[in-house]
């Protein structure tokens, strides 16, 4: 008899990977059916996220979910996975003995003996992969760890040093990707401007993209995480001048004052920041940058945060993540101590209000503009219409395009933009060619 298996996958683009990597490897033993009900469940499945408060809050919350349906039923199972684990592993052993297996970041392919008692010889694991995401887009994790040594982040505990993957096991899960039908990548990492870096190659990132740009199916390839100062001339001439990387940046900067970067261990300066903006956009034309900063950190005085203030209004950014400095254990930066949460939620507040501004005033300049937009779902918003995204758009973090008609999940169309739905989200209709 199969044994039903519920799996709930907390944090990050890069920690769904792993999930997704899990479920194909309990899918190929041929013993299991998912099912999304804890009720239903034999065992339940927690994949967590460790990366800062909020996330440890709401993996500690899901375990407890799963344990207190375990109460009902005592022969189910909950097992923990993830990066919450790899950080705490001794605390959470002690804390939660109603647990009943614990699989860390690099034991993926222990799921199977954890879940089924049983072992899993496969020398591919990342070829069983089962998309979690619309069948049109996945991820493609190009490396695991970080050795960018930055002071307020956690994840060089959890994850380790940079370890890039070999471009030919990349190529392959790419390949095998789009025969599932997908046709927009996400190439992810915790800096995918790294890429190879470890095994002595400066421009790794562009290498595999030549080679995955040759793969038949994939027609939209987006690069996430690029690390302001390891993003190269070659990086910024390739992608102005190829076919299907898309012509959008995702450059967490984090802050802009100068004093603040260095005590964050960011290798780079206000000045550098802002040429490569310039850059970027000369070099790019139309290109989209999302950027992220971190608010209240605990150098930033009321002069920091003016400067950063000032530099929002400025630079006119297409798309912003801010979030609140956590004061992390284990990471330099804790040391430093902290800021009241009073002055952290003020200042959040007033830096997503400026650019819920820029965000209309650069929406508007799009009415009338057209797009080749990548249908995502049926809008549950607004009848006869499609959720559909542009090259400026990435799944789940960005603003969406509302698109008139009826569309299929991945389907290309090119439509003209009428309107804006919101600050963040368009309107836009297809755009007849008259041939």
């Amino acid at each position: 008899m199969k044994k039903k298996v519920a799996v709930i996958s907390l944090g990050c683009p890069k920690n769904l990977v792993d999930t997704e990597t899990m479920v194909g490897l309990l899918k190929a033993t041929g013993d299991v059916e998912f099912v999304n009900n804890l009720e239903d469940a034999d065992v339940i499945l927690v994949n967590t996220c460790g990366f800062i408060q909020p996330a440890k809050e709401e993996s500690i919350d899901e375990i407890l979910n799963a344990i207190e349906e375990k109460k009902n039923s005592p022969e189910k199972k909950v097992v923990v996975a993830g990066c919450l684990y790899e950080r705490y592993k001794e605390e959470l052993k002690r804390e939660l003995p109603e647990v009943d297996a614990f699989i860390g970041v690099n034991e993926l392919l222990e799921s199977v003996e954890r879940i089924l008692n049983r072992k899993a010889s496969v020398q591919k694991p990342y070829l069983l992969r089962e998309i979690l995401t619309p069948k049109h887009l996945a991820y493609l994790k190009i490396s695991e760890g970080c050795s960018n040594g930055c002071t307020y982040c956690a994840i060089p505990l959890i994850r380790g040093p940079l370890r890039s993957r070999p471009v030919e096991e990349l190529i392959e899960e790419a390949k095998r990707l789009a025969d599932l039908g997908v046709k927009e990548l996400y190439v992810i990492a915790q800096d995918t401007t790294a890429y190879l870096y470890d095994r002595g190659e400066k421009e790794g990132l562009v290498k595999l993209l030549k080679e995955l740009e040759k793969i038949e199916g994939i027609e939209w390839i987006r690069l996430m995480y690029t690390y302001p100062s390891h993003i190269t001339d070659s990086l910024i001439d390739f992608v102005a001048s190829s076919e299907k990387v898309l012509k959008y940046f995702d450059v967490p900067l984090q802050h802009i004052n100068d004093k603040v970067l260095a005590s964050m261990g960011r290798k780079y300066s206000r000045k550098f920041a802002e040429s490569l903006i310039e850059k970027l956009r000369k070099r790019i034309p139309g290109v989209a940058i999302r950027t992220t900063f971190i608010v209240g950190f605990p150098t930033e005085g009321e002069a920091e945060f003016e400067e950063l203030h000032s530099f929002l209004k400025d630079a006119e950014l297409d798309w912003v993540g801010f979030f609140k400095y956590y004061r992390e254990d284990g990471t330099a930066a804790y040391k430093l101590g902290d800021l009241s949460d009073e002055v952290k939620e003020s200042r959040l507040s007033l830096l997503e209000e400026t650019q819920f501004w820029i965000y209309e005033k650069k929406h508007r300049e799009l009415i009338g503009k057209e797009f080749e937009l990548i249908v995502d779902s049926p809008s549950s918003e607004m009848s006869g219409f499609v959720e559909a995204r542009s090259y400026r758009n990435a799944y789940e973090i960005d603003g969406i395009v509302y698109l008139k008609g009826n569309f299929k999940p991945g389907e290309f169309v090119k439509a003209r933009i009428t309107d804006l739905a919101s600050n963040v989200d368009l309107i836009a209709e297809p755009v007849v060619d008259k041939g």
